[in-house]
């Protein structure tokens, strides 16, 4: 983990050190709360790379859209869409802010919990892009930094979880069965931590661990990204959150997957 390898070690023996009364669940009470770290979710915020001059952009939602079952029988099952981008932009100074990349996500999702038990799963099935932006392109529109190319994932991901007090492991993989460009590997492991601890009134401490391996060209490297911040609950379970993000590994956009990103960031995001 290079640099960041203290960084990450402490926050997950806080994360791990932390305990509380109440099962980890989301606010909005679906049955697998998305990975607080996990690049790959969506979200609505903006995060601040405090080391190299550069914003990472999430735009967009995953939301339940139906309810199949939800009884002691056979536990809760729900299914949802998934619809958003993350985009790398750079600051160029007088609040400017040029797009270099963007990332498209959009699939399905199926949830569910194990009924009289605090096992959780999810299951998407979804497709990515990545695209280059004018943000790359020189003076003279032309892209003389960074080629582009076709970058497209067809994948199922299936993840399982179990929640112990307000701290939530889970692990899981990752299979594309169509991809571009064939160099990439089709399997990605994942595993991760997530905590959610009420620290009195509407805030509560969230945070995350995530770690995926990912290969290219045979070579597999891995993708570490961390979150820590402070929410605040506005209305039923809606608000705002202060974070510090730590990111080391592969780069999480599709077009720069063979580079190595390592940074700090400082960011708000809605929670919804």
């Amino acid at each position: 983990m290079h640099r960041f390898h203290p960084l990450f070690k402490a926050w997950y023996h806080t994360l791990i050190g932390l305990a509380a009364t109440t099962v980890l669940t989301a606010e909005t009470g679906t049955p697998f709360p998305a990975p607080v770290a996990n690049p790959l979710e969506g979200r609505v915020g903006v995060m601040v790379q405090v080391d190299d001059k550069r914003l990472r952009l999430d735009i967009g939602a995953s939301l339940d859209l139906n309810e199949i079952w939800n009884d002691s029988v056979r536990g809760r099952l729900r299914l949802g869409a998934d619809f958003f981008t993350f985009t790398r932009l750079r600051s160029d100074g007088n609040f400017k802010f040029p797009v270099e990349t963007t990332d498209f996500y959009f699939g399905l999702n199926s949830t569910y919990a194990v009924p009289d038990s605090t096992w959780q799963l999810r299951l998407r099935v979804a497709h990515i892009s990545s695209h280059l932006v004018d943000g790359m392109a020189n003076d003279s529109g032309v892209f003389a930094t960074q080629k582009p190319y076709v970058y497209s994932r067809e994948f199922v991901e299936a993840l399982v979880g179990y929640s112990f007090g307000s701290i939530r492991p889970y692990a899981g993989l990752t299979y594309a069965w169509s991809r571009l460009p064939r160099s990439t590997e089709p399997i990605i492991p994942q595993c991760g931590v997530d905590v959610n601890v009420p620290l009195g009134g509407a805030f509560h401490l969230r945070g995350g661990y995530d770690f995926k391996l990912y290969g290219v060209d045979g070579v597999y490297a891995g993708q570490n990204a961390a979150q820590v911040g402070v929410w605040m609950d506005m209305w039923r379970g809606r608000g705002l959150m202060l974070s510090v993000y730590g990111y080391d590994g592969r780069s999480m956009h599709g077009l720069f997957i063979a580079q190595h990103d390592s940074y700090i960031g400082i960011g708000m995001q809605v929670i919804y």
